[in-house]
């Protein structure tokens, strides 16, 4: 991992590897007196940057803070330089993580080179209690996500200046017809990929996706805000330090400017059982759309609705995508096609393709 960066006045500003982030450099960010020593454990399941727990021993006790950094394998990294992750996450720290009412770690440090080395040294907030992605959210934990949805949305809505920022929309641009000249192409790897693992209706689905993927792109919500992108139940810390915290939300790489319901319809299609998700949505999502009224945001239901059913199947597109071009592990591959199957369930109750054919263009 390269340890120089980025000119800025005048001086190469260092990024430093794990490796290098000793009891002396710690102290100096952190503020700390009399550290003595460090303790580096991995942590975290992450496919596209690791997670470290800094734990220091200092005169008044020990501090933990969580580093991250790129990836180690290489074809995580290629994807993380070709969509701009890191470069997102570390501009979310820098630029806005302070202008909302999410919850979000706090941020010591936050750095990044122009060959995409970058350390974020963020607030632990261990211990948080573990919420399966395969078993899904309670309705209580529903509504603190859709409240932490509406912390981003709602104050980012009016900032049209902000959203042209290079790190929000210019990489939508720049990236938009890579990804109309490459998803057909990742979608075929999909099927097979997983070709054993798919049932009709599933393969059918992703089939005919395939084939509207012009239709999805090209819409443009009349409430654009700031999105999350990836708002499910790994990337948040719920019920953190032990309680004190209720909900944190965390992995911010893959941030952009679209509608606020992409986030709110990834969330629930994929962080709810299918059978709450079917039972609760239509309260749930009047429940979002009161505390977007809360930060002076009012989208009409029924405009609400059309977005939601849309955005159904942004979790097929996300994932499928995601799937083939990440490192693969046993539990990526599980974690992937279970968040698909139940986009699925969501994206056939809500009609979500001829919802496409009906609003193609806005």
């Amino acid at each position: 991992m390269g340890q120089w960066g980025k000119l800025i006045g005048g001086l190469r500003m260092s990024v430093p590897s794990i490796d290098e982030l000793d009891v002396t450099w710690l102290s100096r960010q952190l503020g700390l007196d009399g550290a003595t020593s460090v303790d580096v454990h991995s942590v975290g399941q992450g496919q596209v940057a690791n997670c470290y727990r800094l734990t220091l021993r200092h005169a008044a006790g020990t501090m933990s803070v969580i580093a991250k950094v790129p990836s180690e394998n290489e074809v995580s990294r290629s994807t993380a330089a070709l969509q701009h992750l890191y470069e997102r996450e570390v501009s979310f720290y820098q630029q806005l993580a302070a202008d909302i009412t999410t919850r979000t770690p706090h941020c010591y440090v936050a750095q990044r080179d122009e060959t995409d080395n970058f350390l974020l040294l963020l607030e632990d907030l261990s211990p948080s209690a573990v919420i399966d992605q395969f078993v899904g959210v309670s309705l209580g934990t529903a509504r603190a996500g859709l409240a932490a949805l509406a912390g981003l949305h709602g104050p980012t809505h009016a900032r049209t200046a902000l959203h042209d920022a290079a790190w929000l929309r210019g990489v939508s641009t720049e990236l938009r017809p890579l990804y109309e000249s490459v998803l057909p192409i990742l979608f075929d790897q999909f099927i097979e990929r997983y070709d054993t693992r798919l049932d009709e209706e599933l393969r059918t689905m992703v089939l005919a996706l395939k084939e509207r993927l012009s239709l999805f792109s090209e819409y443009a919500t009349p409430f654009p805000c700031v999105t999350h992108g990836d708002f499910r139940t790994d990337n948040l810390l719920i019920d953190a330090c032990d309680g004190a915290v209720a909900l944190a939300v965390v992995d911010w790489q893959t941030v952009g400017v679209a509608s606020p319901l992409l986030d709110v319809a990834y969330f629930m299609t994929t962080s709810l059982s299918p059978e709450d998700c079917a039972r609760d949505e239509f309260a749930l999502l009047d429940y979002y759309l009161a505390k977007m009224h809360d930060y002076g945001v009012d989208i009409p239901i029924d405009v609400a609705r059309h977005e939601f059913a849309r955005y159904t199947l942004q979790p097929i597109v996300m994932l499928v995508a995601a799937s083939v071009i990440v490192e693969q592990t046993e539990r990526g591959d599980d974690m992937f096609l279970a968040m698909i199957e139940r986009a699925l369930i969501a994206a056939t109750r809500w009609d979500a393709l001829k919802e496409l054919e009906r609003r193609a263009v806005s």
